[in-house]
């Protein structure tokens, strides 16, 4: 990932604690003027930087920014994240992956904005977003498998999700099959969409919401939804987050092309929410109650009813009323 004079003057800074006008003008070969600008620039994007005649420059906190630098510095993927496009303001980014798709962007290109107007959740429902109180991501992987197992990756996205934010110490778990949840509260949501030609996957685009700094939530959702601040009382850096995510994802991704999603079978029941408990699942046909088994290797819940085991590729969990 190439990085612009700015960019690299944020990396020389988090490796010393003071780094000199002087030093960082030789280091990058511009004039202490040009230094002096691109600092003020970066205040100006929210980096506390302070400054000392003697001693030079210093940075003091990088804020909860979600640029591609932020992201990066947590990064140890070989090739999702590499490709980073932000933006302060979008109606989805859903749309912006789509297009890159079809531009033959790279895998593991990544689309992030601070401000989404118009998400989208499962079956057509609106994802409700915060100016810089969330995360909202759409990433773009190009899988070599059949099309009916590219919706296995909500499953395995799923998987890596709760993963890394439990790494956070957040006891979140999985609703099947796309929500994250916490004490019963959902707290981030992937929508998974196929582009295809022929027989055959183009690309997947795997978006991700998740609710972070969110203290108060519309009429309707306040309570069915929550933020990882809510729940955990701490705070986090959504750059932190995202590349956390990715860095367990990357694994994940590379494990479900080798050895399909079988291997993944008992992950997700460890994380799954409502396990051997009573639930209620909606198709288009038919509503069914039963206990919650688990799912099979290909992804499929199985619910134990009254005539039985039985599988559903396509349903819904019915958790809250108006659902």
């Amino acid at each position: 990932m190439a990085h612009s004079v700015r960019e690299q003057i944020l990396i020389a800074l988090r490796q010393r604690t003071w780094y000199s006008g002087q030093e960082l003008a030789e280091t990058l070969n511009i004039s202490r003027t040009a230094i002096w600008k691109h600092i003020q620039t970066l205040k100006e994007e929210g980096y506390q930087i302070i400054s000392n005649k003697k001693q030079g420059y210093q940075l003091v906190d990088e804020g909860d920014l979600l640029t591609p630098i932020a992201i990066e510095q947590w990064l140890t993927t070989a090739r999702l994240g590499r490709h980073i496009l932000h933006f302060e303001e979008l109606d989805t980014t859903q749309r912006i992956a789509h297009e890159q798709a079809q531009q033959q962007a790279q895998e593991g290109t990544l689309v992030v904005c601070d401000h989404q107007t118009n998400g989208r959740g499962q079956l057509g429902r609106t994802w409700h977003e915060a100016k810089n109180e969330g995360i909202a991501m759409s990433l773009l992987v190009r899988p070599d498998v059949p099309m009916h197992q590219a919706g296995q990756l909500t499953l395995v996205a799923g998987i890596a999700l709760a993963q890394s934010l439990r790494t956070f110490d957040v006891p979140v778990t999985i609703k099947w099959p796309n929500d994250i949840l916490i004490n019963g509260r959902k707290v981030a949501g992937i929508l998974t969409e196929m582009q295809t030609e022929a027989d055959r996957i183009s690309s997947v685009i795997i978006g991700i919401g998740i609710n972070v700094h969110h203290e108060q939530f519309p009429e309707g959702i306040e309570d069915r939804a929550t933020s990882l601040v809510r729940e955990s009382g701490r705070t986090f850096r959504r750059a932190e987050v995202v590349a956390t995510f990715l860095n367990r994802f990357e694994r994940l991704y590379t494990q479900w092309l080798e050895l399909g999603f079988g291997s993944f079978v008992s992950e997700w029941e460890t994380l799954a929410d409502r396990l051997h408990e009573r639930v209620t699942l909606r198709t288009r046909q038919m509503t069914a109650s039963g206990t919650l088994l688990g799912i099979d290797e290909t992804g499929t819940i199985r619910i134990e009813t009254e005539t039985g085991e039985t599988r559903f590729h396509s349903a819904e969990l019915i958790y809250w009323e108006k659902e």
